[in-house]
């Protein structure tokens, strides 16, 4: 079973986009279970305890966010809704590791 860390955009203009992001991270985490790994999303989590408004919060998320990704087997990138600032840059580390990136649309 891989770990496979889910890449995908969270911040948004409006709640309507908000839901939109948070919906299809959790569409990306059921299909890799369905498909037999092990999904670490962890801008589904993570905001649940952390305030993304507070720029220090968001720094605090993204860091251990990007630490979790040196952990992983794989990094999936869901980009239907584009490619954010904080999905680069974990897209940078997974290159710089060595992970394994995969692109979803």
């Amino acid at each position: 079973m891989r770990t496979v860390y889910i890449c995908s955009p969270y911040r948004a203009n409006n709640e309507e986009q908000l839901q939109q992001h948070i919906e299809y991270a959790k569409e990306l985490t059921r299909e890799a279970l369905l498909r037999g790994d092990a999904p670490v999303t962890v801008h589904l989590y993570m905001t649940q305890c952390l305030t993304e408004e507070i720029p220090q919060e968001r720094g605090i998320g993204l860091a251990a966010g990007q630490h979790i990704i040196e952990k992983c087997d794989a990094v999936l990138v869901g980009y239907r809704f584009g490619i954010s600032e904080g999905m680069e840059q974990e897209m940078r580390i997974a290159k710089t590791r060595g992970i394994k990136i995969q692109y979803h649309s």
